[in-house]
């Protein structure tokens, strides 16, 4: 997960407007992301109250989708594996860290 939000960090081209993403990861991971305009920034627990997105995720199905370019669906979502309430932000998200 490190590396992973680390190469964002790196790879961050910016987001249309100012995003807060609550990640978390096989439920001991948690991760505050604040996408801004123009930079990324990542903070160790939850710190807001009210993120824009919040994305609950397996590491297994996140480096997968980091690293393989994978686009879950149906199947991730239904089996719990993905779990978001804002699956738009998610996307983009990820298309401004070039993936």
């Amino acid at each position: 997960m490190e590396n992973i939000l680390n190469e964002a960090i790196q790879n961050y081209k910016g987001m249309s407007e100012k995003t807060t993403i609550y990640f978390i990861v096989d439920e001991s991971i948690k991760k505050t992301v604040v996408a801004d305009l123009d930079k990324l920034e990542v903070h160790d627990g939850k710190t807001v109250d009210n993120a824009d997105c919040v994305c609950k995720i397996s590491s297994n199905l996140f480096k997968k989708i980091w690293y393989e370019n994978y686009k879950p669906g149906m199947k991730e979502i239904f089996s719990g594996e993905l779990k978001t309430n804002n699956p738009e932000i998610l996307q983009n998200f990820l298309k401004a860290c070039g993936k």
